[in-house]
């Protein structure tokens, strides 16, 4: 009974004020639209990552760094900037290959291979010594974050599996207990 006095009391209070609707907004620095789509949010990553890795310019023509350790230093100070917050984003087919894009670029830029030399991703990913790393991470967090999530009782829980306790009614009040 006092939940649900609570509850209207709460209700009451949310009637008279006033919201806006928008169709994006940034939070904690992530930026969320109206359609749940994260592309504005990877496309601004993406960037900042881009720039780092143009900061980063005086290791990338170092002779004495050698090509598996520049991938190493590609990994460890400009995919964070990528990756943060990777764990809530939707991924669609244009975002992965904007992903496995960068990856690339990155590995491009610090071997200086241009592209009018036509070497093709497979030679660069040789001369690093690497495999295609990068959206397999970000899967992998998302994986680990939707385990995580799902395994406690809590709202994001509900929101991700769909589900609703049996003593809520179709109008979404709690029944008395």
């Amino acid at each position: 009974m006092l939940l649900k006095i609570i509850q209207d009391q709460v209700r009451d209070k949310m009637a008279f004020e006033v919201t806006e609707e928008v169709c994006s907004l940034k939070y904690l620095g992530a930026r969320f639209d109206a359609e749940a789509l994260c592309e504005e949010e990877i496309k601004t990553r993406l960037a900042l990552a881009r720039e780092r890795m143009g900061k980063l310019d005086p290791l990338w023509r170092s002779r004495v760094i050698s090509p598996p350790l520049k991938a190493r230093l590609i990994q460890s100070l400009v995919w964070p900037i990528l990756t943060c917050g990777a764990e809530a984003w939707t991924l669609s087919k244009d975002l992965r290959c904007s992903i496995d894009a960068f990856e690339m670029q990155c590995y491009r830029r610090s071997m200086k291979i241009s592209y009018i030399e036509h070497v093709t991703n497979e030679e660069v990913l040789e001369r690093v010594d690497q495999n295609r790393k990068l959206l397999a991470m970000v899967k992998t967090r998302k994986r680990k974050y939707f385990g995580h999530i799902s395994r406690h009782a809590s709202l994001e829980n509900d929101i991700m599996l769909g589900t609703m306790n049996a003593s809520e009614d179709k109008a979404g009040s709690v029944s008395d207990r």
